[in-house]
């Protein structure tokens, strides 16, 4: 039995405005590698005067003050996004960097600086690959979703197992037209969890504490999934729902249209097989 290929019917990729966050995290250390490289002097003079930085950290104030504004915004990124890499991303960058040029006995200024820049340059380009690793295919079977980087992924879904579709545009997405588009499945692809806790705490005896907490949390499922398992951030968000719509439809009739073809293919066969009757003989003169 031959197995019939899946038409596509459109291939998209993400909207490069929805990496801004990422292009402009890479931004912040190029633009900090060059303010420090251009007002090196003044900014250790400044740092030297910061109590705790110029009493506490002597000699080091310029270094401490650079780690301090590297890991500081990339661990609030990591909270923001779930996602540690970006701490430890700047870990390296704003400590283990300066060691190593230490370490090998390089100038700490201004290969610090001219480092920083150079990894600013290459998380650019970085993103820019990553935004590309993606690829969304949408056939006349189901959904595709590819990404091809340092790793491969690929995920088919079928429209048969799809219960739900969820479009949703951001602030960005509203001005320049790009939005997400998410399949939800009944094993629950497609969904993530909002959770809020609440604690209260009590203490009470002035020589003995005693204490107690009680916790309640509540969660909420919501449409939320990897970029590499939605249609992450594609443009003309509102046409592509329609087409996946319209898809999923023409896949239910699909079935049933086949079902008559293969009836009247079998009636057609049958009447076939059959020689028709001969033509009654012409009445006597």
């Amino acid at each position: 039995m031959e197995i019939r290929q899946p038409n596509i019917i459109k291939t998209l990729k993400p909207h490069p405005l929805a990496f801004t966050h990422l292009y402009l995290l890479w931004i912040y250390i190029i633009v900090l590698s060059v303010v420090f490289y251009l007002y090196h002097d003044t900014i250790e003079s400044y740092a030297a005067t910061i109590p705790f930085l110029g009493t506490l950290i002597k000699g080091y104030a310029t270094l401490t003050l650079w780690a301090v504004l590297i890991v500081v915004p990339m661990l609030i990124v990591s909270v923001l996004k779930i996602v540690w890499k970006y701490f430890i991303l700047g870990i390296v960058i704003g400590i283990v960097l300066p060691i190593i040029l230490w370490y090998f006995k390089q100038p700490l200024y201004p290969m610090l600086y001219y480092t920083g820049i150079a990894i600013g340059v290459i998380g650019i380009i970085g993103v820019e690959l990553h935004r590309r690793a993606h690829r969304f295919i949408i056939t006349d079977r189901g959904i595709v979703m590819e990404y091809r980087g340092l790793r491969t992924l690929r995920r088919e879904i079928l429209y048969s197992n799809i219960t739900d579709i969820v479009l949703e545009k951001g602030i960005l997405g509203k001005i320049f037209n790009f939005g997400n588009i998410i399949p939800i499945t009944a094993s629950g692809l497609g969904l993530g969890e909002d959770s809020s806790h609440v604690a209260v705490g009590a203490a009470v005896g002035k020589t003995v504490t005693v204490g107690g907490a009680v916790i309640g949390g509540r969660g909420v499922n919501v449409p939320r999934t990897r970029s590499f398992f939605m249609l992450y951030a594609v443009p003309k968000p509102e046409e592509v729902y329609n087409i996946i719509i319209e898809a999923m439809r023409a896949s239910e009739e699909a079935p049933y249209l086949r079902k008559i073809l293969d009836t009247l293919k079998k009636q057609q066969g049958g009447s076939g097989s059959q020689q028709p009757p001969p033509p009654p003989p012409p009445p006597p003169k």
